[in-house]
């Protein structure tokens, strides 16, 4: 099958004859967390190098942030970022990230969250 380019925000995909992006790989599954998201905000540091996750919501719905090392990240458990129980998102992150998270009712959640490289 053949293939041409197109240039889309500075980057440049292969694109099938029927003009669909073809299937990018979202990475190797590298370090991998479970965490609680409970009353308080937490926050986890990701590997330096990372720049994508995949992260699944356990038992509960919860809120995120995302940011940096170094920097404080605070999840709000009304004014962050939404995942619902059993929903997975696969998220690109900051080099040196942080991710931040809060249980988004009275039910504590766990995340698990893949780094991918």
């Amino acid at each position: 099958m053949s293939y041409k380019t197109f240039t889309a925000a500075s980057e440049v995909y292969p694109v099938k004859k029927s003009n669909r992006p073809a299937v990018e790989p979202l990475g190797t599954p590298g370090a991998a967390y479970q965490k609680t998201a409970g009353a308080g905000s937490d926050e986890q540091d990701l590997t330096a190098n990372i720049t994508r996750i995949s992260m699944l919501c356990r038992t509960a719905d919860a809120r995120y942030e995302i940011g940096t090392t170094g920097a404080t990240v605070t999840a709000n458990a009304s004014t962050s970022h939404f995942i619902a129980k059993d929903e997975r998102l696969d998220l690109k992150v900051p080099l040196n990230g942080r991710i931040a998270f809060i249980r988004d009712d009275s039910d504590n959640a766990t995340l698990e969250i893949t780094e991918l490289s």
